[in-house]
């Protein structure tokens, strides 16, 4: 399957949903002037001379309506621990993206930078809580006149971890449904997920180019969740056949772990029959355990309990996991 880097690399890629993500997590007044339907990407490849060749995330050129642009770093990051020096790697970009621009002309000689806004969608398992700001990075007291000459500035943190479910299930927009599959901490929630996603998409045929990341999202998502994936290519699963594909492997899985659980109670089972065979010798521990199951014995169970041979005990022994009545452990 697509590396989960990726599959976030070719959501955010899609002007539409770059648009989505921005109007349901950036909660910030000035986004209203942002002209999002008239965003282009740009690459995100640098090459500037001197400089070694880094490639950035996702980036975006957003027209202002207030007239000029801003330029829109979207980083995705998926450490599973926050990283400490994520605005220092942000701050990097923005000064290489800026002389991208000046390299290519694209800013005049006199004219001033364009303004950047730095994005971190994070997807870890720990909550984001390192500093978002330079300032909060540099050791200097309060009032040294050193700050005069320290960079500033920080990048807008969207946490997916911290929305919870009922916030998501709210918004009408696919970021919050891909964030409720990044949050899903149970394979039986996946079917419902899918649906919910297929019904999204249908009402929203903008999209429509994101199925087949999504298809392949939610079936990756089986696999993290210890259900194993189909062996499927990814230009072969069809979104529309996801619920249906989730729940066949969720029963499949269902049943495996049945089996799997009944297989460690019989080594329990089999572990405690030894022991208390030493202890109390196998034909009493048997019958406290019929007692427990089925209740008061009759004398002539007991008799034939206790005129077993340990064979016949230890077959008895396993019918009791299974058996509905007294007739089924001894029929012959």
């Amino acid at each position: 399957m697509t590396d989960h880097d990726g599959l976030y690399h070719q959501l955010y890629s899609h002007p539409q949903m770059m648009a989505d993500l921005v109007r349901q997590f950036v909660n910030e007044p000035w986004v209203a002037d942002l002209d999002l339907d008239r965003m282009e990407p740009v690459k995100s490849k640098f090459h500037v001379p001197g400089l070694p060749k880094r490639e950035s995330d996702v980036i975006w050129r957003i027209p202002l309506r207030s007239g000029a642009d801003v330029y829109l770093l979207c980083m995705l990051e998926f450490q599973s621990e926050p990283d400490r020096w994520m605005i220092l790697r942000v701050l990097v970009y923005m000064c290489l993206l800026w002389l991208q621009l000046i390299h290519e002309k694209k800013i005049p000689s006199s004219g001033p930078l364009p303004p950047l806004f730095p994005v971190v969608l994070h997807n870890g398992d720990s909550p984001w809580l390192t500093p978002v700001r330079v300032k909060d990075l540099i050791g200097l007291p309060e009032g040294s006149p050193l700050w005069h000459y320290q960079p500033d500035g920080q990048f807008f943190l969207i946490d997916e971890g911290r929305f919870p479910k009922a916030d998501l299930e709210k918004r009408d927009s696919l970021s919050s449904l891909v964030f409720m599959v990044e949050q899903c901490a149970s394979p039986e929630a996946l079917p419902a997920l899918a649906e919910a996603i297929i019904t999204w998409l249908t009402d929203h045929p903008e999209f429509a180019e994101l199925r087949q990341v999504m298809a392949v999202m939610l079936v990756n998502a089986m696999t993290s969740l210890g259900v194993d994936q189909p062996a499927l290519a990814n230009d072969s699963i069809n979104l529309l056949e996801v619920p249906t594909m989730l729940q066949t492997r969720m029963e499949a899985w269902k049943n495996q772990w049945k089996n799997q659980k009944e297989k460690e109670w019989r080594q329990e089972w089999h572990q405690e029959w030894h022991q208390e065979w030493h202890q109390e010798g196998a034909a009493s521990f048997f019958l406290h355990q019929l007692q427990r199951r089925f209740g008061t014995l009759s004398e002539s169970i007991i008799q034939k309990v206790r005129a077993a041979d340990q064979s016949t005990l230890e077959m008895w022994g396993d019918r009791i996991l299974d058996a509905r009545s007294l007739d089924e452990i001894f029929l012959d």
